[in-house]
């Protein structure tokens, strides 16, 4: 499994002529391409404290807490098509008040609130002085936001579902030095879960057995697929149902189970590949690491979907 990084950067280190550049950089590389807006950048000043896998890719997990001056962030159709990314984040307010705007509709979200932002999606959010908020990443296929549906922009978390989830965050935040990988992934998938559960109650027709089988299922195989004893038979069984009921669950996600677990092992190896910590490893460690039971089946993936090898895809990141 990749190693858990653990950074933070802030402004005042930064000469006053290099901060917009300097933050512009940090956003893009942390969340994807978005126009700022800085109200006063001579005076601009922000931190950040950034937890999340080695080898991490716009739209994975990942915990940021940030703060700063007046700003504002306005991500635009072009900035969706050129990043690809079409996550969610949520956002929680610990201090201040934080404006987003989406779908037509905007909100000011307090402390006590959060709110969810389709990622792939116009928005703009925007906060005053003396705001400090954790914003966290939802893998695209953990949630199904939709414009049509209730809108999530603003939500309670006095409700037990969604209070859980700021509990478990706040572990994440408290334990960000200590906490190994396999711990963060763990903690992540189930504060995704119970954000999904929650959604699922605010929208009756989701909230079906089969969607509640969906996910589960597919936060299963995100926690548990470098384990190369993973099949689609262990899943059903670590899920309590039958093989045919998790092959009509995960049609409503538009894959199967044996396409979804082939997807995360070949993504997460993809990504190690990437990583330049990894360029002393083997191609073939780092493809058993990630779930598969045989270096050819590894290559044939990746001709398959990226139409290269996995020597090639690892020279392309040099």
């Amino acid at each position: 499994m990749s190693e858990l990084e653990l950074s933070s950067d802030t402004t005042s280190e930064v000469p006053e002529d290099d901060r917009p550049a300097y933050w512009r950089e940090q956003v893009s590389i942390n969340q994807g391409g978005a126009r700022i807006d800085f109200s006063d950048w001579p005076n601009f000043d922000g931190a950040l404290r950034v937890q999340r896998l080695a080898g991490y890719r716009l739209g994975d997990f990942q915990n940021v807490q940030f703060e700063s001056t007046e700003i504002s962030y306005e991500r635009t159709p072009a900035e969706v098509e050129a990043d690809g990314d079409r996550s969610a984040r949520l956002l929680i307010p610990r201090s201040g008040t934080v404006g987003i705007e989406q779908h037509g509709t905007r909100v000011l979200l307090r402390p006590g609130q959060m709110g969810v932002v389709d990622w792939g999606r116009r928005m703009v959010l925007s906060h005053g002085d003396h705001v400090r908020s954790w914003i966290l990443n939802v893998p695209a296929d953990i949630l199904r936001l939709s414009p049509d549906g209730p809108p999530h922009l603003a939500l309670d978390t006095h409700d037990p579902l969604l209070g859980s989830v700021v509990a478990l965050t706040e572990q994440l935040d408290r334990h960000g030095d200590t906490m190994t990988a396999a711990q963060f992934l763990k903690i992540s998938t189930h504060w995704t879960g119970l954000l999904a559960a929650a959604l699922d109650e605010r929208w009756a027709p989701e909230n079906t057995k089969l969607a509640a089988i969906s996910r589960d299922a597919r936060l299963h195989i995100r926690r548990c697929s470098d384990d190369p004893r993973v099949t689609v038979e262990t899943v059903a069984e670590d899920l309590g149902i039958t093989r045919r009921q998790l092959e009509r669950a995960m049609r409503l996600a538009g894959t199967t189970p044996h396409r979804y677990l082939l997807t995360a092992r070949l993504e997460r190896a993809v990504a190690r590949l990437s990583d330049p910590r990894n360029q002393r490893r083997t191609i073939a460690d780092i493809a058993y690491d990630s779930g598969f039971s045989a270096l050819s089946v590894f290559n044939k993936a990746c001709r398959d979907r990226y139409h290269a090898s996995p020597g090639q895809l690892r020279q392309r990141s040099v």
